[in-house]
């Protein structure tokens, strides 16, 4: 408990310094997207629109919670997602006890969110992504407290509020599947299953001199594709939890505001673009091309790579026991590969950090190079940003050059990742669903 006092007390008086720091200093230590989200709220309490309110390209939710901000104070919703930090290094907690992991390091894991600078300062400064992250680890928990049909719902509310989280649908789904490619069943469980029945007798049917029958040996292959294809009862809870309020919150909104909703909330982030500056690798190709128009062939080549890896990392680590770690490979993947990306965006994969640090098998010298190495890659791209942004200064050749250098930089430490995950034996078999 007096940890989370004292991130609490962390994050009020950020808050207060940030009130102080917009009065003072030219550049802003509020978040421009909270201003938005104020004017949003503004309008909903006068009986209008959010998307009147340019630049809202976020759900109505967000300016329904934050209507406080105009009628109570403007830090309102400031401290609201200070509070959700907070409850999201108590799932943190929770979920790592649901996996078996020691009351130590799942205390641990916990703390490293709750103290994390990076999710600290972006909740304080009014940004809703720490929403977003809270409903991705509550999914999680769902899963893993057997309750596929619970998670299906978290997990549409989640991609009804950010869209990044749809492409976790596929391992969701993987995780939850009876085959043995995706269970957790061990091979030396699956061999004594096989070799004995409960009788004592043998399943496998009659040996020939190589080993089973071609018979039974097809007969299995059938057995397996059936158990991964063909849905069991918690896949299609999953699935229809996830798209009964995927679409009955679309529909609502829809029916509220119109095709503004469907496309500021949802479209607009497929296609969107920015010539400013980002972190992408595909920044200056957007900065060159703008006003042209894009062939379908460019779009392909730059979607194919990240949709080879999304479905890679998804067989790969498509199993219960797996899940949080394909997650967190899978949202690198997503953030680096996007055409557009901002430093708000690192709290998706750094909130999925915690939950996977105990399976990695990396020193505390190797954790701290790998971080210095990112934090480093990242000042470098900020400093002609910078120049560009206050100075004016033509630095577009520089920015793009230090997104390829971050680019590789988060490449290298996803493919160090990978090699140091070492995943816990947390449990023979998958949690029981609770069935009504």
């Amino acid at each position: 408990m007096k940890h989370f006092l004292f991130g609490l007390t962390i994050r009020l008086v950020l808050i207060l310094y940030g009130e102080f720091h917009d009065k003072t200093f030219v550049v802003p230590f509020t978040d421009v997207d909270y201003k938005v989200f104020t004017d949003a709220a503004r309008n909903v309490l006068m009986g209008a629109s959010p998307y009147s309110r340019h630049t809202y390209r976020y759900s109505p939710l967000v300016a329904y919670v934050l209507t406080p901000n105009i009628f109570v104070h403007q830090a309102f919703g400031k401290i609201l997602f200070s509070v959700l930090d907070l409850l999201m290094a108590h799932l943190i907690h929770r979920l790592m006890l649901k996996r078996n992991v020691s009351s130590q390091k799942a205390h641990l894991s916990a703390l490293f969110w709750l103290y994390n600078p990076i999710s600290v300062v972006i909740s304080t400064r009014g940004n809703a992504d720490t929403l977003s992250s809270l409903l991705v680890t509550a999914t999680l928990l769902c899963l893993y407290a057997g309750k596929p049909a619970w998670a299906g719902i978290v997990h549409g509310l989640c991609i009804h509020m950010r869209l990044y989280p749809v492409v976790f649908s596929l391992p969701l789904y993987l995780s939850l599947s009876s085959g043995s490619r995706f269970s957790l069943v061990t091979a030396s469980d699956r061999g004594k299953s096989n070799i004995c029945d409960k009788s004592g007798s043998s399943s496998e049917g009659p040996l020939t001199k190589d080993g089973p029958s071609a018979s039974n040996e097809s007969s299995g292959l059938f057995v397996e594709f059936k158990r991964i294809f063909i849905p069991n009862k918690s896949q299609i809870k999953l699935v229809l939890g996830c798209s009964s309020a995927l679409l009955l919150l679309t529909a609502a909104f829809y029916w509220l505001y119109g095709y503004h909703f469907l496309f500021e909330s949802m479209i607009f982030h497929l296609v969107r673009k920015d010539i400013r500056h980002n972190f992408s690798v595909y920044f200056y190709l957007q900065y060159l091309s703008a006003g042209a128009v894009v062939s379908i062939w460019q779009r392909i080549l730059m979607f194919v790579p990240q949709l080879f890896l999304l479905l890679a990392l998804s067989v790969r680590y498509g199993r219960m026991v797996d899940l949080p770690f394909c997650l967190l490979a899978q949202t690198i993947v997503i953030v680096m590969y996007n055409p557009v990306i901002t430093s708000q965006y690192f709290v998706w994969f750094l909130s999925l950090l915690p939950a996977c640090i105990p399976m990695l098998d990396l020193t505390l010298k190797q954790a701290a190079f790998h971080s210095v190495v990112w934090i480093v890659a990242q000042l470098a791209w900020l400093l002609p940003a910078y120049w560009l942004e206050f100075r004016g200064e033509d630095t577009f050749v520089y920015i793009w050059l230090q997104g390829i250098a971050f680019f590789c930089a988060n490449m290298t430490l996803l493919a160090r990742l990978i090699e140091a995950y070492k995943p816990v034996q947390e449990v023979a078999k998958k949690p029981k669903v609770k069935s009504k």
